[in-house]
């Protein structure tokens, strides 16, 4: 794989995984406080 081709694979990752993480630590959040 080329480099360019792994930072867009990359990029697209983060754009699924950083609303993931925050939705995962929002319901921890959630879960911690009750």
């Amino acid at each position: 794989m080329s480099f360019g081709k792994r930072v867009k694979t990359i990029a697209t990752d983060s754009h699924f995984l950083i609303p993931l993480c925050v939705l995962v630590l929002g319901i921890a959040l959630l879960a911690a406080l009750h």
